[in-house]
């Protein structure tokens, strides 16, 4: 909503038209502030621990469950009505209605839905490790709706089906992890200490058949895990070569699962992956190593 008064006044006194200008454009400015302030979400506490919110997307609204006692995701999702909002605008750009797509690392099912709800003829597979968080994609695919499009798998993406295990942050259930945090860390941020637990592998290669080998998108966020995830992937990206992959990039976080950086990206080159922003701008293997964190980068095949 804007105010305008284009062709009014036209022969009224020039100061006075300044003096309303300058009134409308502050009477934008707060409405502009009210249309911001306005797109927070409604939540209410429904027991064990979950919360439901509402949220809309691109003028589609969302519902989703999620951990009341989560400390990461949740409080200001409820407060602001949006999530990774650069990743988010990435998919709405890009995702057709046809579209297949994985999303490994689903935490609650964010992306899951909205790859589902913005793909209504194509497939959307969730992958997540945490047996707590996984049923709540299973719960958010099936409230809003998405029972036929969509589903959500209790495994962890790796390059074999060998059991891994894992450590999750008791409040913080989106930084689960192969590598466990000092408990003198997690201490000082209020938590107890990470509890592991063990879970199956699962190789992307091996939902190919499910997807009859086509695949168009993988979003991927598992906390340093992501080169288990690449090499379970192989034949996925050699068989897929208009795949989208938007990858978390945290160096921190790769070495502390166990790998190292230099290695992986020579994998990613290996796979002919050439990676970039997610507005299109080419990211070099100096930019890489010398980044801290990317909410997100995108990898293409080159060519």
């Amino acid at each position: 909503m804007r105010v305008s008064l284009r062709k009014l006044w036209r022969n009224t006194d020039a100061s006075l038209v300044a003096d309303l200008m300058a009134e409308l454009r502050d009477l934008n400015r707060k409405i502009d502030m009210l249309e911001y302030q306005s797109h927070g979400a409604r939540a209410v506490y429904v027991g064990n621990n979950r919360v439901l919110m509402k949220t809309i997307v691109a003028n589609a609204q969302l519902a989703f469950l999620l951990e009341a006692d989560d400390r990461l995701l949740t409080p200001w999702f409820i407060v602001s009505g949006r999530f990774e909002t650069e990743l988010t605008n990435f998919f709405l750009r890009h995702l057709k209605p046809h579209s297949h797509c994985i999303d490994v690392g689903s935490n609650f099912g964010y992306y899951t839905c909205l790859m589902a709800r913005f793909c209504p003829s194509g497939r959307v597979i969730a992958i997540e490790a945490d047996e707590h968080v996984c049923a709540l994609s299973r719960d958010n695919i099936a409230i809003n709706g998405f029972g036929g499009l969509a589903e959500a798998i209790h495994a962890a993406a790796s390059d074999s089906c060998s059991r891994l295990t894992l450590h999750r942050r008791r409040t913080r259930s989106a930084n689960t992890s192969l590598a466990k945090m000092p408990d003198d860390f997690v201490a000082r941020m209020g938590e107890p200490p990470s509890e592991p637990f063990d879970v199956a592998g699962l190789r992307i290669d091996d939902l190919l058949p499910r997807f009859d080998g086509r695949v168009d998108f993988i979003k991927i966020d598992v906390e340093g895990a992501e080169p288990l995830v690449l090499r379970g992937a192989r034949e996925m990206v050699r068989c897929n070569p208009h795949l989208t992959i938007v990858m978390e990039w945290s160096p921190g976080q790769i070495e502390a699962a166990g790998f190292d950086v230099a290695a992986f990206l020579t994998e990613l080159d290996d796979m002919g992956l050439q990676p970039s922003d997610t507005a299109g701008k080419s990211l070099s293997r100096n930019d890489l190593l010398a980044a801290p964190y990317f909410t997100g980068i995108v990898l293409r095949r080159a060519g």
